[in-house]
């Protein structure tokens, strides 16, 4: 094994949560003094600049190969130049575990939800043991992602898991240049600007948000909706917003890289979702200092705290725009959110975080 080597492998390094927290870890290793490269499998690279700024290799061998192509190709690389290696996202992990020696690697499991969603649940389990079994460690980014993980019978009983919260840079968010999004309504001081960021695909539970949304429109016209973010729901969520009479009320952003300054414009931060292993976007509002309110379920009490007052259950719409009513309301009632989480923050360092990740590599025989 050639030590203070780490080999990453990923299934993309696109903008998001999990690819992102990656990015935070590789920059926290390369503090450590360790060697750090990271494959990954297919998609945009959008991280890649980011990641090679901060002295982290990326290697883009596997993009572009039939998946039993990636495990011979990833097969030899590991034998021949064999370093620890860490597994992200679902795909990536089966690849090691048909490429890796059997306890030469350590998995991540970053998301709320079975090892492969679209399947029937007996091959998503046959899978997911599989997989597991091979790893020498699991890695859970949070409480309730152990607990789905021993519930839904998707690992072994006898497998060790540890729990490792994301980290962050707990600094605030300045961003430097403000201008990058193009957006009029963006830069109003007449509106009150509710914000959210996530994909737009069903579980990220955005027709709670826009029936909210509708509600609050009833009292107050001048409150409007930025979403960021894209996904195969688009149409379906546009034709709901519009049976709601919400098109005035609601701007489309699509995807952007200007997260800190998305944030930074608006006045509440809202996030419906019905289930996440974090919710990074969470922090990074934290970071912004905004007004949170979020569905109280899954991680997210995890890092708002499991009696911040910004929660909400999880469908119900009514209580949703209720809360949403206090904040545009009462200046106050924002501030008194804000102070709520920012112990919170505290909980979340990205240098714990790799110090805890590289005992278990220790562990491992790292």
């Amino acid at each position: 094994m050639i030590k203070n080597k780490v080999t990453h492998l990923i299934t993309t390094i696109a903008m998001g949560g999990a690819e992102k927290q990656l990015l935070i870890l590789a920059q926290e290793q390369i503090l450590q003094g360790l060697e750090v490269e990271i494959f990954y499998l297919k998609g945009i690279p959008e991280l890649k600049e980011e990641f090679e700024k901060s002295g982290v290799k990326v290697n883009s061998t596997l993009v572009g190969r039939s998946f039993f192509n990636q495990v011979q190709i990833f097969r030899k690389l590991h034998h021949n130049n064999y370093s620890f290696t860490h597994t992200h996202l679902p795909q990536a992990e089966l690849v090691a575990a048909l490429s890796c020696k059997k306890k030469s690697f350590v998995i991540s499991r970053h998301n709320f939800e079975p090892f492969w969603p679209d399947k029937p649940r007996f091959i998503s389990r046959l899978l997911s043991k599989y997989v597991s079994s091979r790893a020498a460690h699991i890695v859970a980014i949070s409480h309730a992602i152990k607990d789905y993980l021993l519930s839904s019978n998707e690992v072994p009983k006898n497998l060790k898991i540890t729990v490792i919260h994301y980290g962050f840079n707990n600094q605030r968010i300045t961003p430097h240049n403000m201008n990058q999004i193009n957006n009029v309504g963006l830069n109003s001081t007449s509106d009150f600007k509710i914000g959210t960021i996530g994909r737009l695909v069903p579980g990220k539970n955005y027709q709670t948000l826009l029936s909210a949304l509708a509600e609050v429109c009833k009292v107050n016209p001048r409150v409007k909706l930025f979403i960021v973010g894209g996904g195969v729901s688009k149409n379906k969520l546009r034709e709901f917003a519009q049976n709601l009479d919400l098109d005035g009320n609601i701007t489309w952003l699509g995807r952007t890289g200007y997260i800190d300054e998305f944030l930074q414009k608006i006045d509440l931060f809202v996030f419906p979702s019905l289930g996440e292993g974090f919710g990074l976007v969470l922090l990074e509002a934290m970071l912004a200092s905004k007004p949170i309110i979020a569905a109280n379920n899954s991680a997210i009490p995890e890092v708002l705290g499991t009696t911040y007052s910004g929660l909400f259950p999880t469908t119900n719409s009514k209580i949703l725009s209720q809360k949403i009513l206090e904040v545009v309301g009462d200046s106050l009632k924002s501030k008194i959110l804000v102070d709520e989480y920012s112990k919170q923050i505290q909980l979340f360092s990205s240098k714990e975080m790799a110090g805890k990740i590289l005992k278990i590599y220790t562990e491992c025989g790292f």
